[in-house]
């Protein structure tokens, strides 16, 4: 068996050696590409979904949310929060804690102050200016204006979306325009209306955040005519990422009411998108693995037919067929490996470094690309195995013709 491989590689180093140059060349470059291909696309679809749950996690709705409960009767408001909160952030692991006060109201603005009002409804979410930070970026994504701070009972901080004129994603369902240090009336559901200025625009890149416009909590409060310590929702940063249940499991028994939630249970949306451009990514790459090895299965084919007396010949003096086999399935390997070591100083030495320079701009945020070591040990398996049934599939016909036929090109 090891003097068969030895005679193998032997025959299949030759065949390399004085074949021609730029056939190993363009044959190496074009499996690179098809290396880089598998590799960029599972990494762009794994970019958008790492960029859509960072944004969640830390603009958002952090790592834990907690709502009021819902049996044996529903509440409309957290009580104790400061008590929970605390015993909440106790918990080794717990980053921090806010309190949330969420509302849907109508905004009203005149651009021009001529009449032309300009109408729309979106969420609005009462925020401790000092606490948040802690919790959520949103602080960290002002474009225009300042952050909220101190009471702020007459400022409000819009989202690029609810504003418009700051490159938002739905232009036509903005404001139009509206700018810091000019006035919106807010209609809220129980009645209540307001004047606000202002303050500040947050612009995240991501559409479910940028159409939020935040109040301080004390403003909350007041609309809610909350005068004792309730909210609508408390949120929880942890310190690492995917750790949600031990500490929901924590939190229940603290509050065993309350439907506490992790992150990932509000991307019901989010999988749909990514599992449908999981299902592009599939084929795409089985298009490829497909044209990778058919180039190599033509090569391979091609240098059978033309070395068909050499092949006879090594029959004729007794070289086994297996060996003449294996010595072709060899240098498919042989294409395939160097087009996956071509293809990875492409991909980790020039694709990546680039995407993280110049991140892709997409409505959801900036995306990179996020390679997993499973995914190119699958890529590099895919392809090994391609090279091998394109391999072995010509070398095994070529071996089954008559030697005489073969020597004699009949």
């Amino acid at each position: 068996m090891k003097k068969d491989l030895k005679v193998a590689f032997f025959l299949g180093y030759k065949s390399i050696v004085n074949g021609h140059k730029s056939t190993i060349v363009l044959m190496i470059f074009i499996l690179s590409l098809a290396f880089v291909n598998l590799v960029f696309l599972a990494s762009i679809l794994n970019g958008v979904t790492t960029t859509l749950n960072n944004q969640l996690i830390n603009n958002s709705i952090a790592n834990i949310v907690i709502d009021p409960q819902e049996e044996p009767t529903r509440k409309n408001y957290i009580v104790h929060t400061k008590e929970l909160r605390q015993r909440i952030e106790n918990l080794p692991g717990v980053v921090a804690t806010v309190a949330h006060y969420n509302f849907m109201a109508t905004f009203a603005y005149d651009k021009n102050k001529d009449g032309q009002w300009k109408y729309g409804s979106w969420p609005i979410i009462g925020v401790d200016p000092e606490e948040e930070p802690a919790v959520t970026g949103i602080s960290e994504h002002i474009i225009a204006g300042d952050y909220l701070e101190g009471i702020g009972n007459g400022d409000i901080v819009l989202g690029a979306d609810i504003a418009g004129g700051y490159g938002a994603a739905e232009e036509i369902k903005s404001l139009g325009g509206a700018e810091v240090g000019e006035n919106v009336f807010v209609n809220f559901g129980n009645g209540i209306n307001r004047k606000y200025t202002i303050r500040g625009v947050s612009k995240v890149k991501f559409l479910l955040v940028d159409q939020n416009a935040y109040i301080t909590a004390k403003e909350a409060r007041s609309i809610l005519g909350l005068s004792d310590d309730r909210a609508s929702q408390i949120v929880v940063k942890i310190d690492k990422t995917g750790n949600e249940d031990k500490y929901i499991e924590q939190i229940k028994e603290i509050a065993p009411n309350l439907k506490v939630r992790k992150w990932s249970e509000y991307t019901t949306m989010i999988n749909s998108i990514t599992g449908s451009f999981g299902l592009i990514v599939d084929i795409v790459s089985g298009i490829g693995l497909a044209v990778a090895a058919t180039t190599i299965f033509i090569l391979i084919y091609v240098n059978t037919v033309n070395k068909r007396r050499q092949i006879g010949i090594l029959k004729a003096i007794g070289i086994k067929e297996n060996i003449i086999i294996t010595s072709y399935v060899l240098q498919a390997f042989f294409y395939a490996i160097f087009g996956i070591v071509f293809g990875s100083i492409i991909m980790f030495c020039f694709v990546n470094p680039y995407f993280i320079s110049h991140p892709i701009i997409l409505p959801i945020g900036d995306v990179s690309l996020t390679i997993k070591q499973a995914q190119v040990m699958q890529s590099i398996i895919s392809l090994l195995v391609a090279s091998l049934v394109a391999g072995f599939v010509p070398a095994w016909r070529a071996v089954r013709e008559n030697i005489l036929k073969a020597i004699w090109g009949a």
